[in-house]
């Protein structure tokens, strides 16, 4: 249909510009936390046939679209590629206090039983054989793998969700690294073998965990700092 008048012509293209230069769909992705979730999500978005560019912001985590498409239809994909995603009007709250409680929690854990299975590891390494090295390692066995399966949970259930929608994070070869480390430690423990790494896979899990408190604690301040600028702001004119 043509325009009444050439300047409705321009006006038209003024707002269809517009549109397409500036963010109109930001959505809330609570499960982003390193850069291959920030890679996986904007080349997904992107491979999608109306997107004209989508960008995400680590801090807040948050993605800003540039696009035709509705915001269920950006949903629907990010769920899609493993990252559950909310309109910011309806977004769920992060609870990023519980996380780094439970984080807390499994960084005690971990250490805990790192120090005490280091213990036992002094003995084996000042000589110990046979029977008493034997002993020695069924005991670290008995401590570090009820250890590393309850404090690496949230590098397992993270690699988990990556690998179920055919994706790969930081997180699948972490878990791998302490899997192996684990289960070659107990295949030695149960032949009677002469070296088990329990130590490595406790040491592994714990400095890991160290990493993941922080990041999630820098963060928490980081939100707390924003929507302390936000409520400075002046919602009336």
């Amino acid at each position: 249909m043509t325009a009444a008048c050439p300047a409705c012509v321009g006006v038209d293209a003024a707002v269809e510009a517009q549109v397409v230069e500036d963010p109109n769909v930001v959505l809330s992705v609570p499960s982003l936390h390193c850069a291959a979730c920030i890679g996986t999500v904007e080349r997904g978005l992107l491979a999608l046939q109306g997107v004209a560019d989508a960008r995400v912001n680590l801090t807040l985590k948050r993605v800003s679209i540039r696009t035709r498409l509705s915001p269920s239809e950006l949903i629907a994909t990010l769920a899609g590629l493993g990252y559950p995603a909310y309109e910011i009007g309806v977004a769920k709250a992060e609870p990023a206090a519980g996380q780094v409680s439970d984080l807390a929690m499994r960084l005690g854990v971990a250490g805990f039983a790192m120090m005490n299975v280091m213990l036992l590891s002094v003995a084996v390494w000042s000589g110990a054989a046979d029977a008493t090295r034997d002993l020695f390692h069924l005991i670290s066995a008995a401590i570090s793998l009820p250890a590393v399966a309850f404090s690496a949970q949230p590098f397992f259930q993270s690699a988990a969700k990556a690998l179920r929608v055919g994706r790969l994070n930081m997180d699948v070869p972490i878990s791998l690294a302490i899997i192996l480390a684990a289960g070659m430690s107990l295949y030695e423990a149960l032949n009677g073998g002469h070296h088990a790494y329990f130590d490595a896979a406790l040491s592994l899990t714990f400095f890991l965990l160290i990493g993941r408190f922080l990041d999630h604690r820098t963060r928490m301040a980081a939100r707390s700092a924003a929507r302390e600028l936000a409520l400075l702001e002046e919602h009336s004119a």
